[in-house]
């Protein structure tokens, strides 16, 4: 086992802060998601980061803040539909590849193998089974204790607030990132990017754009943890929340996503635009208004119309935006990337029907899109329960405007991480920001008594 100086950071942090500075520095330690706090050498390297080693501490304060002896007596719904699904991962992961030992191939990294990226394996128990099973238990545990911080007054408004510095520290990396490159400043976020291997920036269709990757150790990754940050802030934005702030905000992250050079934003930018876009259409269809409709519908007309008159016209510019996005989007299946992850999904398929709906266990297999690492892993019992797991966090709330502008910022936000995941996700690894954010989505400020004794199992 090998520590870095993020040990002593988290550690530091996690015995000296309050229930809401916990609530904080762990929204805060999400950013850091190509750091290693602790290297797992005993099994083949497998790193701990800084935002999963903060989480005990989180579920400490939860513990003793807000349940105590009755921890297991108040869990949300969503909570127990997701403990199903992560009991069923989990017990996956010790069954499955045992009961089906070499009786199918898998495409799996592992490191205890000593492989090197992913390799197609006979199905067998990899360290895949313990890493992925343990993230999956600490994103259990990180959606009850935000859950349980969440019930104290004025919590929501904490919460809100962490992760608009989240945003606001994941601009100041992809500005020094860009800087890095751009303007030769020292590479700085190196330090912060100790745990994995680093894909170098590098520019496409000569646009002399770079793939931004922040405090990350890829493009994808980097992308995948934006998206949901800018439909945080647009939706904050939309409802007139710190208006110049958010609306700055979901502004830049935009624009990153947009200077990402990654097919993960430009997909998952164009599905969450559809949600949107259905949303916004049923809340005119039922309400009669649309907040900031004025503004949505000219700057979607001015950016038409700029994009449009590139091509039309047969500028340079749009010559190269024609390259450029033939390379990162519309040719992206043809490309050596786009086949390989094409065949991730078309095992992840197979191995979900060679198993009869059951699947090969939690980290047993890879795939490149959200469903099909469910299906493959998680088998359908498994699938349909995280399924109910994400149906309970849009049930309609009643509550302060604030404290409903965050939960509709917060279900935005898991909306903007599944249409990434739909694109990229390669392992059931969505993040404890995902959990952070459902956590808030699902949180009720009316709460109904279904148990006697002070008993609840709460919505």
């Amino acid at each position: 086992m090998e520590l870095s100086f993020f040990a002593l950071v988290v550690c530091l942090a996690g015995v000296l802060t309050s229930a809401t500075g916990a609530l904080y520095w762990q929204i805060v330690f999400c950013l850091f998601g190509a750091a290693g706090a602790i290297t797992l050498t005993s099994i083949g390297g497998a790193v701990i980061t800084p935002s999963n080693l903060f989480l005990p501490f989180l579920v400490v304060r939860a513990w003793a803040e807000q349940y105590g002896r009755s921890f297991s007596r108040r869990v949300p719904v969503a909570g127990v539909w997701l403990g199903l699904a992560v009991s069923y991962g989990v017990l996956g992961a010790i069954c499955s590849p045992r009961f089906f030992y070499h009786e199918l191939d898998v495409l799996t990294m592992d490191r205890t193998g000593g492989s090197i990226g992913v390799v197609l394996y006979p199905l067998h128990p990899v360290s895949g089974n313990i890493t992925q099973s343990g993230y999956a238990l600490g994103g259990l545990a990180a959606f009850l204790s935000v859950r349980a911080l969440l019930e104290k007054p004025q919590r929501m408004r904490h919460f809100r607030d962490a992760v608009l510095l989240l945003a606001t520290l994941n601009c100041i990396a992809a500005l020094l990132n860009l800087g890095e490159y751009h303007l030769g400043l020292p590479a700085t976020l190196t330090y912060v990017r100790n745990a994995y291997a680093l894909f170098d920036a590098y520019e496409i269709a000569g646009t002399g754009l770079m793939r931004i990757h922040g405090t990350f150790s890829e493009t994808a990754a980097f992308c995948a943890f934006t998206l949901p940050l800018f439909a945080f802030t647009f939706s904050l934005w939309m409802s007139s929340v710190r208006s110049l702030y958010t609306g700055t905000l979901s502004l830049l992250l935009l624009t990153f996503l947009l200077l990402s050079t990654s097919t993960t934003a430009y997909v998952g930018l164009a599905l969450y635009g559809f949600i949107l876009l259905f949303v916004l259409t049923y809340r005119g269809y039922v309400r009669g208004t649309v907040p900031r409709i004025g503004l949505l519908v000219s700057g979607a007309l001015l950016a038409a119309a700029l994009v449009g008159s590139f091509f039309v016209l047969d500028t340079a510019i749009g010559r190269k935006l024609e390259d450029y996005f033939a390379i990162t989007v519309f040719n992206k299946l043809d490309s050596a990337s786009g086949v390989e992850r094409s065949e991730w999904n078309r095992q992840a398929w197979s191995n979900f029907i060679d198993t009869y709906g059951i699947g090969v266990g939690l980290g047993s297999a890879r795939a490149s899109s959200l469903p099909l690492v469910l299906l493959s892993n998680f088998g359908l019992l498994g699938t349909l329960a995280f399924g109910a797991f994400l149906k309970r966090l849009f049930r309609p709330v009643s509550s302060t405007p604030e404290t409903s502008a965050t939960i509709d910022a917060a279900r935005q936000a898991v909306l903007g991480a599944l249409s990434a995941g739909l694109v990229s996700c390669t392992v059931f690894d969505l993040g404890i920001t995902f959990y952070a954010y459902a956590a808030a989505a699902s949180y009720q400020p009316l709460v109904e008594s279904l148990y006697p004794n002070n008993q609840t199992l709460r919505g």
